[in-house]
């Protein structure tokens, strides 16, 4: 009776152990799990139940949680979460995606809206962007990109002109401040502090034209070249190697001048820098002047020399030109220079028109700054030096 009753209870247990077996082999054939095991079961963390644990380990290390990591960036797999979810498994691996890992991918779509702002940077690039000059009225030469008169009358001294409206009725005062570009600090004060109305004279021997002409011309202001000329006292006074001469063949000052001309662009004529023995040799000064009308440029006559014959030349050949009628800091002190600027008042309003001269140092600029703002209570108009512009044809 043992014996049989032990047998038949052998034979019941090898009976259960066969199918209970093979259901194993089914449930671990490929994709069969799932097919049948419950999404708790095979994503221990969130419900780690114990009698199953044992049944999936297989199936945890399988190509399951690699496949899902790169999904949970799919932020809609929650939405579908509480529904069905053994009814989908295979379809959609995000829905069993466990919270914690859900909330990880919630701040990696936000990480790249900082980036967002970074179109905003090309703008200010842009608006950086000044016309050096006109290609109608530039030509090559072996000193570089020198002036020319263009076509329809096109010229230098107009195109680079600062606006001023031509029926204005006040008298004008232009201011020139001359000798710019040697020292930063005063071309930068000069550039930015200013009126746009006033104009700027660079020296040739500046090594930041490239900088100072486009900022100035930005600025709003009209530019000029200041072109050195030989002084009563030089050499003991000497304005550089390519100082025009009068010792010189016209050749070789109108090569230096050439050199001076290609130094930058975009500028509406030139004034001499020194130039109190040149301007007074008409032998000299023809040909230059002759050399400026023709490349459509101005020309201001600094009357360094109170003899000079720059404006009868420049009138006798039909050059644009204007004339200096004071020299604003001969005196560099506020009290002279606020008696230059007061001269310049009563010479406008009995003329028409008036030009002064100056040049960068801190006061005059400090004197310009408190002066300035005072011209239209007095009845004034401050106007760019083109505005002052005559032009006499010989007869």
């Amino acid at each position: 009776m043992l014996l049989a009753g032990g047998v038949g209870a052998l034979g019941a247990w090898l009976a259960a152990k066969g199918p209970e077996t093979a259901a194993q082999r089914v449930l671990r054939t490929p994709r069969a799990t799932l097919s049948f095991i419950p999404p708790e079961q095979r994503q221990p963390r969130p419900q780690p139940p114990a009698a199953a644990a044992p049944a999936e380990a297989p199936a945890q290390p399988s190509v399951q949680p690699s496949t899902q990591a790169p999904q949970t960036a799919e932020a809609p797999a929650p939405g579908p979460g509480p529904g069905p979810g053994p009814a989908a498994p295979a379809a959609t691996p995000p829905a069993s995606t466990p919270p914690a890992a859900t909330q990880q991918a919630t701040p990696a779509p936000a990480a790249p809206a900082p980036a967002e702002p970074a179109p905003a940077a090309p703008p200010p690039e842009r608006r950086q962007v000044v016309l050096a000059h006109n290609p109608a009225l530039i030509e090559n030469s072996p000193h570089g990109l020198l002036p020319k008169a263009g076509e329809g009358g096109l010229v230098a001294w107009r195109a680079y002109a600062h606006p001023f409206d031509p029926a204005e009725q006040r008298p004008r005062i232009a201011i020139v401040i001359n000798g710019l570009g040697l020292s930063g600090a005063a071309t930068e004060a000069a550039i930015q502090d200013l009126p746009s109305q006033v104009t700027l004279a660079f020296t040739p021997y500046a090594t930041r034209l490239a900088e100072w002409i486009p900022t100035a011309r930005a600025a709003g202001h009209e530019v000029m070249l200041a072109l050195p000329m030989e002084p009563i006292s030089f050499p003991q006074s000497d304005p550089g190697p390519q100082t025009l001469l009068t010792s010189l063949s016209p050749v070789e000052n109108l090569d230096r001048m050439e050199w001076a001309l290609g130094r930058f662009t975009g500028y509406v004529g030139v004034v001499d820098l020194e130039g109190s023995r040149f301007t007074t040799s008409e032998q000299s000064l023809l040909p230059i002047l002759q050399a400026v009308k023709e490349r459509g440029l101005m020309y201001l006559d600094s009357k360094r020399a109170s003899t000079s014959l720059a404006s009868q030349v420049a009138a006798n050949i039909d050059l644009p030109y204007s004339v200096n009628t004071r020299f604003l800091d001969s005196e560099a002190s506020r009290a002279a220079i606020d008696r230059a600027l007061a001269d310049l008042e009563r010479l406008a309003l009995s003329s028409g028109s008036a030009v002064g001269i100056g040049h960068p140092y801190p006061v005059t600029l400090e004197r310009l700054r408190a002066w300035l703002p005072t011209l239209s209570d007095k009845g004034l108009v401050l106007a760019p030096v083109t505005a002052t512009v005559e032009r006499r044809a010989r007869g």
